[in-house]
């Protein structure tokens, strides 16, 4: 190893981005039970690769560029069978009519939409690409820029903001369709 890079400065560059990684794994990993396997073998990774580490550069970018790729290695070994795409909601007028009209009832009661944000959200995120979930919660909820998920992601920077874009729509598909199946279930009962 380089000096200046010792056990103690890679602990410290760590430790105040160990709740930001595992969230990120926690919701980027198809099997929510590999959150922790992959995150440790993220920072193992990092670790083993601590030399190639230029100091004063982004660590928490390098770091969460590793542990997205060990996700896409988790991820693609999963054998977790993947839902009806979302390509197949809106197809018919009526439906993307009641979905915005869902939409905007979410906007004005934002306590209804706080009820969606549970096991549905997470299922709607599965339902995501790949890239277009990497991409949506680097940047949403990461806070990472355009240029750093296009860097981390080896992609040009109008994909990465053009997955961000479909995976946001998709969401707001998906959350509107929930809540209006919800409304409609309720007027039946």
């Amino acid at each position: 190893m380089k000096s200046g890079h010792s056990r103690a400065d890679f602990l410290e560059l760590l430790e105040p981005l160990k709740d930001q990684l595992y969230r990120y794994a926690h919701k980027a990993i198809w099997q929510v039970d590999d959150a922790a396997d992959a995150l440790q073998d993220a920072v193992l990774t990092a670790w083993k690769s601590f030399s190639k580490y230029q100091p004063g550069t982004n660590f928490r970018a390098w770091i969460f560029q590793i542990l997205v790729y060990t996700i896409y290695r988790f991820n693609k070994q999963s054998v977790r069978h993947r839902g009806a795409s979302l390509d197949d909601i809106g197809e018919d007028f009526q439906v993307t009519m009641d979905q915005e009209e869902s939409w905007s009832f979410l906007l004005d009661h934002p306590d209804k939409l706080r009820e969606l944000l549970d096991d549905r959200l997470v299922a709607a995120l599965e339902q995501l690409g790949e890239d277009e979930r990497q991409c949506l919660l680097l940047r949403l909820l990461e806070d990472f820029s355009y240029k750093e998920i296009a860097r981390m992601l080896n992609m040009p920077l109008g994909t990465a903001m053009s997955h961000v874009y479909r995976a946001r729509k998709k969401l707001r598909q998906t959350l509107a369709t929930t809540n209006l199946e919800q409304r409609r279930a309720k007027e039946k009962a």
